[in-house]
């Protein structure tokens, strides 16, 4: 066996003799040994950092610096009690986030194991087999728009071109060829890589290497892939969290002086200035928002949405536009030719042996696979072409001929076709749109005999059949003696008819234009149809305007584009260059616009887009360039993701406004003792005990919310994670708590019964601001049939520990006292006050929208 880098050196039958296989392929019972002898083809995941050095990562934040310092030096203040207390704030902290941050990074690789590439192998049955069960030997076909999936010899090459930036940074196409390299060079072009994607053509090649053996996997050996979940979303958390941490070290610091200067004693001020940094800062937010995010993954996932990008979830609920391909995405994708037009007359599907010719046509022009194997249906391929293969099966058309040359399918030239050698001649066929093919024609077929065309005649029959919603492609013929240069013969063809299909809207598309225009998302259709066809499925599915042609929008200057688009929203006859032209003009008025794609050549305008949707049945260079992949291929899918991800958006909302507000109470109330001089309504070892009571089991519990029913009907998310209602919260939210303590802290002459029913009253502020906050907009009555099942254990659990802190041993270490049942009923009704203010606010700010 030789080395790797010899493969390119060898001529191609001797890589077949080494490798003991064949163009045919290997045998499955091979296969399946050399799969048992060499394992599968995959890259062996990196060694995962061990969990112990997870946990201790969640030591490293500089708020945990501050307060293991803090513990060590009240440690030595003789203060085991206020020292135990700090230190079990860190390690609840670093619990909580690290099996927050656990749960998340489980949830993203689960998902990433439902993306499954696969391939189209030549074993003894032909077939698409996972990528991860290739060996070397198989014999892979070589397919545009395709993610190579190992190291192979390339040994038949129709125009193949790859992109190779993933192993080069080269990002120029590299084209490929059969013949050996005698030369040891490292443009091996006779070679297909792992990783790399398939730009142009078509071609085969002979497997020579998988897995860790290819050369992508030894370069992910030597590369070490970043883990920690990051987004723009968590960085823009992390920066307030910083700004918070640095000012409250200020005031901190602060109320340390002021303590000193109003006559607390040192060790009483250092602890409460403590405290009060552990009360304002919320550390548990990255953790929190982190796990929001990993749900929202999940339930898209469950939606047919699988996030390959994390910032993906945060940019879909703010999405402003949807620029859609029709076929599959708008419609079933199970397309049926239902009419053929051929020698000036019009067949159903029970005269299709008088249409044998256009059948014919469209049966050589074909990449797909339409077969019966032990009496199933063995398909796979564009929905279209396996159409075009079934109709040509029902008029007994079979494979007889021999393929010699071939130009396949590009969007650019809108035309196919394909070259045979059959009874010794050599005949031309071609496939593609009606306007495309009939400027090519010269000659028609009727009544089995050439005459001269009036194209203009035929293209009216087009539109006609175009109008009623019918994808019409047409087909020609040219017979040749010479084998070589098609290029070059394509004119003067004979013009064989056309073939009529329907792919009827999907039943859930009407429901999902309409729920886009309730959610201020417009939906622009981008289609490569015929203008009549886009207009009639358009104006079915919901979607208005005119139509606007790749031809017209060439002949548009970038002002002349954006304008138009203010006006219509139905776009036939495009280019992927012109799909490119569209997003970019929305994005200069402001909109964020999602695309969705399956092609090689939608790539750019997936890369361009705020966020790329690639379709699960596209192309490996699609799902590359894309943020999220629909499984379903369907448009309710995406509608249903940008409902998901303002969800995310507003769950983290909703952690925000319940977090900094409570935080923000805690810390006033020490900061505003320290500043009147006044005695301390709770002591820094009781608030170092809500803090971490309420931030477990409250705060936690909102990333549980179900999604609001409205959503779909609110205006899309601008990025602000604390607007204006938001922050209006945090104000009157932070001085009612504070204000309430004090209340209820000068209520009783008793100082430690004071600080009992004062600590108590924050507590209980929290949960019933907790109740109020599971919606930002809906009361608190519609949230009731929106289920949480964290919500009430949480609330009952914190209920029952501050009983236990209360009526306990555990009393003499926090310095409380008992309450009784008249205490209690204060506490409820005074706490009670945010919750009804709160819903007060709700009703006030959304009655007048």
């Amino acid at each position: 066996m030789p080395n790797l880098d010899d493969w390119h050196n060898l001529p191609v039958q001797e890589v077949f003799n080494l490798l003991n296989t064949s163009p045919n392929g290997l045998g499955e019972d091979e296969a399946k040994r050399r799969l048992e002898a060499f394992g599968y083809n995959e890259i062996p995941e990196e060694k995962k950092v061990s969990e112990v050095l997870n946990f201790l990562f969640h030591f490293n934040d500089p708020l945990i610096y501050i307060l293991l310092v803090s513990g060590i030096i009240t440690i030595f203040l003789h203060d085991v009690v206020d020292s135990a207390i700090i230190f079990g704030v860190v390690l609840v902290n670093a619990v909580l986030g690290y099996f927050q941050e656990r749960s998340a990074e489980e949830t993203i690789q689960a998902l990433k194991k439902i993306v499954e590439v696969r391939v189209r192998v030549l074993r003894k049955i032909p077939g698409i087999i996972p990528a991860r069960e290739l060996v070397s030997g198989d014999i892979i076909v070589l397919e545009s728009g395709m993610k190579v999936p190992a190291d192979a010899r390339v040994f038949e090459a129709n125009a193949v071109s790859v992109d190779e930036s993933l192993l080069t940074g080269e990002s120029l196409p590299v084209n490929k060829f059969t013949e050996r390299i005698p030369e040891k060079t490292l443009a091996k072009n006779n070679m297909v890589f792992a990783g790399t994607l398939v730009t142009a053509g078509d071609g085969k090649a002979v497997v020579v290497a998988t897995g860790e053996n290819t050369e992508l996997g030894k370069i992910t050996k030597t590369v070490k892939k970043e883990r920690r979940i990051e987004t723009p979303l968590l960085r823009r958390v992390r920066r307030l969290g910083l700004l918070l941490l640095t000012s409250i070290i200020i005031i901190s610091a602060m109320n340390f002086v002021f303590g000193i200067y109003q006559g607390y004693e040192l060790k009483f001020a250092f602890l409460a200035s403590v405290a009060l940094m552990v009360a304002a800062v919320p550390e548990s937010l990255p953790a929190l928002i982190t796990i929001t995010l990993a749900i929202g993954v999940r339930d898209m996932a469950s939606k047919k949405a699988i996030i390959r990008k994390l910032p993906a979830v945060e940019t879909l609920g703010s999405v402003t536009t949807i620029c859609t391909d029709k076929t599959g995405t708008l419609t079933q994708n199970r397309v049926k030719v239902i009419k053929i037009f051929a020698e000036n007359e019009e067949f159903g599907l029970e005269e299709l042996n008088r249409a044998k010719m256009v059948l014919k046509a469209g049966f050589i022009c074909n990449k797909a696979v339409y077969r019966v194997d032990n009496g199933e249906y063995v398909v796979s391929g564009d929905s279209t072409e396996v159409a075009l293969l079934e109709a040509a099966a029902k008029a007994g058309i079979k494979e007889g001929f021999t393929v010699v040359d071939e130009i396949p399918f590009d969007p650019a030239i809108r035309y196919m076709a394909t070259a045979i050698q059959e009874d010794g001649k050599i005949g031309i066929y071609a496939k593609g749109s009606p306007e495309k093919i009939l400027s090519m024609c010269k000659w028609v077929l009727i009544k089995g005999k050439a005459v001269e065309i009036n194209s203009k005649y035929y293209e009216e029959i087009a539109s006609e059949y175009a109008k009623k919603g019918y994808r019409v492609l047409a087909f020609a013929y040219k017979s040749t003696e010479e084998q070589s240069g098609l290029w070059e013969q394509m004119s003067n063809l004979t013009f064989l008819g056309f073939q009529c299909m329907i792919d009827p809207p999907r039943k859930e598309v009407y429901e999902a234009i309409k729920n886009c225009k309730r959610a201020g998302v417009r939906v622009i259709m981008i289609t490569g149809d015929h203008p009549s066809t886009a207009l009639a499925i358009a104006n079915d599915i919901g979607i208005e305007g005119y139509v606007v042609t790749g031809e017209e929008i060439d002949r548009m200057s970038d002002e002349e584009l954006s304008k138009a688009l203010k006006f219509t929203s139905i776009f036939a006859r495009t280019l992927p260059v012109q799909k490119f032209r569209i997003v970019k003009a929305l994005q200069a008025n402001g909109e964020i616009v999602a695309v969705t794609g399956d092609g090689v050549n939608d790539a750019p305008a997936l890369k361009a887009a705020d966020i790329g949707i690639a379709m699960g049945s596209g192309t490996e260079v699609a799902k590359e360039s894309a943020e999220t992949i629909i499984l379903d291929d369907n448009f309710a899918s995406i509608v249903d993701s940008i409902g998901e991800g303002r969800n995310v958006f507003k769950k983290i909302q909703k952690v925000l406004a319940w977090t900094l507000p409570t935080n923000g109470g805690e810390a006033a109330v020490i900061l505003t003792a320290f500043l009147l001089g006044l005695a301390l309504p709770i002591l820094p070892v009781q608030i170092l005990w809500i803090n971490t009571v309420t931030a477990v089991l409250l705060g936690t519990t909102l990333v549980f919310e179900q999604k609001e029913p409205r959503l779909l009907r609110s205006k899309p998310t601008k990025g602000e994670i604390i607007n204006k209602t938001i922050a209006f919260r945090i104000g009157w939210v932070s001085l009612l708590i504070t204000i309430g303590t004090y209340v209820l802290f000068f209520r009783y002459e008793n100082e430690v019964v004071a600080r009992t029913a004062a600590m108590n009253t924050i507590v209980f502020f929290e949960i019933f601001y907790l109740l109020s906050s599971r919606s930002l907009s809906m009361s608190f009555l519609e949230t009731i049939k929106m289920k949480n099942r964290a919500i009430l254990p949480g609330i009952i659990l914190t209920i029952l520990l501050q009983l236990i802190a209360v009526y306990t041993p555990l009393s003499s270490i926090l310095k409380l006292a008992s309450l009784d049942v008249t205490g209690w009923l204060e506490i409820v009704a005074l706490s009670s006050s945010v919750f009804i203010l709160s819903e007060l606010q709700k009703f006030y700010s959304y009655s007048n929208r």
